[in-house]
């Protein structure tokens, strides 16, 4: 019981000591005050320093972060669709490179200006092998896509129905373009018919004249 008593009276003189460190201080010169009054402060001080800083500018750096973060997401976004084009960058390639092929072989079935009478001359002679008759063979004048010229031939030609089937495969296997079309049969005799035909062939056009075909067809071009 003494011993209680005695460890009371000690606690009592410890918070005495320690509140009479609080009497009488001098707020104009902290400096000057006790040990724990001064610790006390300079806790005080660093917390309100540190909510200061979080609240303030802490707040906006926050700010700048969420946005950095929003631009991140977007330049993400931009790099994987960039990526992708990326990738089917050579798949274009090679569709271009196939559809150049394909255009290169197409303009080697036609024939240009110089090569047209060759061309006409092949149709009259593939009617002579088979034994047709002409009595009309007149080429009429061109018409002008954007890269090629129709040109259209009337034929008039006298022979049997066979003779004419043979000269359409003839033509149809010639090397470079060449169509029937419009066809008309008319009887003439025995076994003898009379076929009206037109045949187009095809020819591209050369440097000057693609030139002159855009020209004429160029928006505020006269007309």
């Amino acid at each position: 019981m003494a011993q209680a008593s005695s460890k009371r009276m000690e606690f009592q003189a410890r918070a005495a000591a320690l509140a009479e460190q609080f009497r009488g201080l001098d707020p104009q010169n902290p400096p000057s005050w006790p040990v724990l009054p001064r610790v006390l402060l300079l806790v005080a001080v660093s917390i309100a320093v540190a909510g200061i800083l979080w609240y303030y500018p802490l707040s906006d750096f926050a700010n700048d972060l969420e946005q950095a973060h929003a631009q991140q997401a977007k330049l993400r976004e931009d790099f994987s669709d960039k990526l992708r084009k990326a990738a089917s960058l050579q798949l274009l390639k090679k569709q271009r490179d196939e559809v150049a092929a394909t255009v290169e072989g197409l303009e080697k079935l036609l024939p240009n200006q110089a090569e047209m009478a060759g061309l006409l001359s092949s149709v009259n002679k593939a009617g002579d092998d088979r034994g047709l008759q002409y009595e009309l063979f007149r080429p009429g004048p061109p018409t002008q896509k954007t890269y090629y010229a129709i040109i259209p031939v009337s034929i008039r030609v006298v022979g049997g129905f066979h003779q004419f089937a043979n000269f359409a495969a003839d033509v149809a296997q010639l090397p470079r373009i060449v169509t029937l079309s419009n066809i008309a049969v008319q009887p003439k005799g025995e076994g003898v018919l009379v076929f009206e035909a037109t045949v187009k062939t095809y020819r591209y056009l050369d440097a000057a004249e693609v030139a002159a075909q855009k020209a004429v067809s160029a928006p505020g071009a006269a007309k």
